[in-house]
């Protein structure tokens, strides 16, 4: 049994694990399947129902296949968390908005405020997470409703994706369970 497992008495199977508001990650171009596995990790912290995984960002089964560095970072929580590929990032945020998301890019970009000066409403929210390296396609930062990052106060400037994707998802899912 899993670490994941002893945690989530109450979560037998995929999908089961809810929240009242609607809230759902997209991971654009994440490489490095450590990282996608603890997206898993953020997405059951933040009581997020679902991770998309777009373009070359690596499941964690494909072909009926286990990604076991996804699975080992996940702790397991692949199998209790919704998830579903699209090719097309673009598309998918289309789609979305069009059952009323909110989308949020998470990026440094001249749009960019920081995380905590939004107020998020009670409209279904998509928060988008990029590439390691490059960050999230600048076409997706464009469609877009909002861009957010996360302030740097130090040499660096920025942190790793899942750090930065947990902080700003916390933020989130606190602000509209407390009305912020």
């Amino acid at each position: 049994m899993s670490f994941a497992r002893t945690l989530r008495k109450g979560a037998v199977e995929k999908g089961t694990i809810t929240q009242q508001n609607k809230f759902v990650l997209i991971l654009d171009n994440v490489y490095d399947t450590f990282n996608v596995g603890g997206m898993y990790r953020v997405a059951d912290a933040a009581g997020i129902q679902k991770i998309y995984h777009c373009g070359d960002t690596p499941l964690p089964i494909e072909k009926n296949v286990v990604n076991n560095k996804i699975a080992r970072a996940s702790v397991g929580l692949y199998q209790y968390i919704s998830w579903e590929h699209q090719n097309d990032t673009e598309q998918l945020i289309r789609m979305l908005k069009q059952q009323g998301f909110t989308i949020i890019a998470l990026e440094q970009d001249a749009r960019s405020i920081p995380f905590d000066q939004y107020t998020p409403t009670n409209s279904p929210i998509a928060l988008i997470a990029g590439n390691e390296t490059f960050g999230i396609d600048k076409q997706v930062v464009n469609k877009a409703d909002v861009v957010v990052e996360l302030p740097m106060f130090g040499i660096n400037k920025s942190v790793n994706v899942v750090v930065a994707t947990g902080i700003v998802a916390y933020y989130i899912r606190r602000s509209l369970n407390h009305g912020m």
